[in-house]
């Protein structure tokens, strides 16, 4: 796929520089010549450019792009323009990050496909991982509902996955196994590897370093982990 990214600060660069190791091709633009030359190598191209001038924005191949990233993070009206140009330009599909509630509704109003709220979701982690440390990911659907990746309780070793709480559990649903191995590198180091397993059953026991994809309340993963 081919990313347009504007604005590379801390959420953008790192945006950026995952979505090019992962083999897409991105082009990353930021005002300030000094990030673009840091990024130069990390990223697929990097442009330094004043992108709430529409004019600049029309040397980048739009309509070549299967998305499009507003990125940037504290200055409220070039992210507002730029996310006005850029809906102009009826990109396939325009993300924007808001860093305000304020923000959010304008943005909102000029019709963009997503809003990202990346300091939300990072504190939303972080809180999980502090009072579930147990839940190593974690994705919110809605409210109280969260798809979680759960390493497996000591109090759940060696059992089947009916004989658990997780199975009479009425908001809750397992509907993964993740087995982890560990692997040595010619090196020498030690990583982790992860198989994921859908055809999980009642049947299936639970062993120790493994992982369980969750999908449903929050609270009551928290009530049963805690019991």
């Amino acid at each position: 796929m081919k990313f347009f990214v504007v604005g590379l600060g801390n959420f953008g660069s790192t945006l950026s520089i995952r979505l090019t190791d992962m083999g897409h091709e991105v082009i990353g633009a930021d005002i300030s010549l000094n990030k673009v030359e840091s990024l130069k190598n990390r990223i697929t191209h990097t442009v330094c450019m004043d992108c709430t001038d529409a004019t600049n924005l029309h040397t980048v191949p739009l309509k070549e792009m299967d998305v499009v990233v507003v990125a940037i993070g504290e200055d409220f009206a070039a992210s507002v323009l730029i996310t006005a140009l850029l809906k102009q330009q009826n990109v396939k599909k325009l993300i924007s990050r808001a860093f305000n509630d304020v923000h959010r509704t304008v943005i909102e109003a000029l019709g963009v496909d997503e809003i990202l709220f990346p300091e939300e979701d990072a504190a939303e982690r972080v809180a999980n991982k502090l009072t579930l440390p147990l839940v190593d990911n974690s994705v919110q659907i809605c409210d109280n509902s969260s798809m979680m990746e759960l390493s497996i309780p000591q109090k759940f070793y060696y059992q089947k996955l009916s004989e658990t709480e997780l199975a009479q559990a009425k908001e809750l649903k397992v509907v993964a196994y993740v087995q982890v191995k560990n692997e040595k590198s010619l090196w020498g180091n030690t990583r982790k590897i992860k198989k994921l397993n859908l055809d999980i059953d009642a049947e299936t026991e639970l062993r120790p370093g493994d992982r369980l994809i969750i999908i449903g309340n929050v609270k009551e993963l928290k009530k049963i982990l805690n019991r």
